[in-house]
């Protein structure tokens, strides 16, 4: 697992207006390569390159970026409200990380604001002389990339925004968030236990939202600068409302370290969560059997997305405690299981297809070699074999 700085950085990357940035910083430096080099450039070539070829190759850059910036806005906005209407609100989450999308943007703005900026220096006499043989090149150096960037766009536009690449994308986000989980069930730190609080203060959250993620480290070194633990009470991904109890702490001035580093948000987050992920497929098979789409189809490919993912790993009997101050609820994994293939089998007793795909599905995971998963697993096969068609499942027996 990545460090917190790691981690908050690569946060930080993902959005696309930092994205924007880079590259635009990258133009204005690639103006001042031009200038501080121009003074290396043989003396004659200048008169080869005229200073009306770049600043024509300026004008087109500065008049077509705007417009395919305008455009490729556009289409970014209307598939982010497609995934969101067709097939679940909660997958605008993993468009908003698209990194193809925002390279693709940000090289576009990038270039515009290089040509814009250029034009004006050149209009102000900056650059002359053998200067220009300098921009010339940069100049060419910044269509290629435009050129590059366009070919990836036009090949990303043929899939974003698909059922195919949404589920895709989600399928991806549970893998790695459940292997990460499999291998660190409580995150690298000792397994939360209600029954071993004794003398432990107790801290409530400050307002409600989903626990998003934790940063272990930090409160690992948080809890050995007090001399203390933390036993967090709630796990990632879990609601809690205000004034609810989300951590039993040992210790004095622990509870700055505990809002700090336990991220609570209106939305839940991918990272730590494989359940979010399996959720967000579990709500485009539910979609799918509404009776408006009727489409059984699409339902039975995400019990088998969902399944795969659940299949792929499996929590060992024993895992690496690096964080002995820290304690963290187990991973539920019965919860996984009931929460994502029971909700999809209560919408899809009227369907045989859906039925048998997750009766299949249902059997491989009674054999996955985890005993809670293959517990939850005969519990929801149970309540598929009592229910009559379109009934409501019972989960309990």
């Amino acid at each position: 697992m990545l460090p917190t700085f790691m981690r908050q950085l690569h946060a930080f990357s993902r959005r696309l207006i930092v994205r924007v940035l880079l590259i635009a910083l990258c133009s204005v430096m690639a103006i001042a390569v031009a200038k501080i080099f121009g003074g290396l450039i043989p003396f004659g070539l200048k008169d080869r390159i005229g200073a009306d070829a770049v600043d024509h190759i300026l004008s087109i850059i500065a008049n077509s970026m705007l417009t395919v910036t305008t455009f490729s806005l556009t289409v970014m906005v209307a598939s982010h409200r497609n995934v969101s209407s067709l097939w679940t609100p909660r997958a605008h989450q993993i468009l908003l990380q698209d990194t193809t999308t925002h390279t693709v943007l940000a090289t576009f703005v990038g270039a515009y604001l290089y040509a814009v900026i250029t034009i004006i220096l050149r209009e102000t006499q900056v650059f002359k002389g053998e200067e220009l043989v300098v921009l010339f090149f940069v100049t060419l150096l910044v269509v290629v990339l435009i050129v590059v960037a366009i070919i990836r766009w036009i090949s990303h536009l043929e899939l974003l925004g698909s059922l195919i690449e949404t589920s895709g994308r989600t399928e991806a986000k549970a893998q790695k968030a459940y292997d990460l989980r499999c291998e660190n069930p409580t995150l690298g730190a000792q397994t939360y236990d209600p029954g071993a609080l004794a003398g432990c203060q107790e801290m409530r959250a400050e307002r409600s939202g989903y626990v998003q993620q934790i940063y272990q480290d930090r409160l690992q070194e948080a809890a050995e600068d007090a001399g203390g633990e933390i036993h967090l009470a709630v796990p990632v991904g879990a609601f809690v409302h205000q004034g609810e109890v989300i951590a039993h702490l040992r210790g004095e001035g622990l509870e700055e370290a505990v809002e700090r580093f336990v991220s609570i948000g209106t939305l839940r987050n991918y990272v730590q969560d494989p359940g979010f992920s399996l959720l967000n497929l579990t709500e485009i098979a539910q979609r799918a059997l509404s009776p408006g789409i009727n489409d059984p189809g699409t339902a039975v490919d995400m019990v088998r997305r969902i399944v795969r993912v659940l299949l792929s790993n499996r929590v060992g009997a024993e895992h690496e405690v690096r964080y002995d101050r820290l304690y963290v609820p187990m991973l539920d994994r019965e919860a996984l299981v009931v929460e994502t293939l029971g909700a999809v089998a209560r919408n899809g007793m009227g369907h045989p297809e859906v039925t048998e795909a997750l009766s299949g599905a249902l059997k491989a995971l009674d054999r996955q070699g985890d005993p809670e998963v293959e517990a939850a697993a005969r519990r929801v096969q149970k309540a598929i074999e009592a229910a009559e068609p379109r009934e409501v499942l019972d989960f309990s027996v």
